[in-house]
């Protein structure tokens, strides 16, 4: 329920709930009062039915292990990659916040790494990368679209 909360907007959830009380409401019970509480408990019990909870551990465990910098910065892990970049970041982000794909942006551009940033102005918070389709499938095309025409030149 907590993670679910981290992947909405403030926005979106103002937007979704508000402050709604559920209609069958049972005041000063220790019940789910809110709609908004009500569906995390949803959201929640069917995570738990569908993942296992020490897959979890270890898949948390990974990504905190995991530093790509290993001593170094972070302009110096780019200098090799010959690849063009495209950066998508969504506003209200609040998982992957945007001043970090911008730094990530910024070394590329610093270790002469072609790099593009875009950003999506959504309320989805985290969410975004799953209902803004049609906007990044649009920038992906047009990235994709220039990287190719500079492939044939």
């Amino acid at each position: 329920m907590i993670g679910h909360i981290t992947y909405m907007s403030d926005i979106s959830m103002a937007e979704k709930f508000g402050r709604r009380v559920k209609a069958n409401r049972q005041p000063f019970k220790f019940s789910p009062d809110f709609e908004v509480e009500s569906y995390l408990s949803f959201r929640g019990d069917n995570f738990v039915k569908r993942f296992d909870a020490n897959s979890y551990l270890y898949i948390t465990k990974a990504i905190d292990s995991f530093n790509i910098l290993n001593g170094k910065n972070l302009q110096d892990i780019f200098k090799q990659l010959e690849a063009k970049v495209l950066v998508i970041a969504f506003k209200s982000d609040w998982l992957y916040p945007l001043y970090q794909s911008q730094e990530i942006v910024r070394a590329c551009k610093l270790s002469g790494v072609d790099a593009t940033y875009c950003e999506i102005n959504s309320t989805y918070g985290h969410d975004a990368f799953l209902l803004e389709f049609e906007e990044e499938t649009l920038l992906i095309k047009n990235f994709l679209r220039t990287v190719s025409n500079l492939c044939e030149v």
